[in-house]
């Protein structure tokens, strides 16, 4: 069965001094998106950028559910 059922890409951009803050929010959107469809978030990869006036953050990975083979059951 397939593990990559849907890619959840978030980036966020703020002030600068706020990428840990940002990726946070990003994986908590991503998060949101997959419960939306039954299923969890699996994270690949995240990146985070601070520059002097503006931060940005970016989390990617994708979502499993049920039958899949990375997933277990919340709680």
């Amino acid at each position: 069965m397939r593990t990559l059922l849907c890619l959840a890409i978030v980036a966020l951009l703020g002030l600068g001094g706020c990428a840990d803050i940002l990726a946070d929010q990003a994986l908590k959107d991503a998060q949101a998106k997959c419960a939306k469809l039954g299923k969890q978030f699996v994270e690949d990869t995240v990146d985070k950028t601070e520059l002097v006036v503006v931060s940005a953050a970016k989390v990617s990975g994708h979502c499993i559910g049920p039958g899949d083979p990375d997933y277990r059951s919340p709680g």
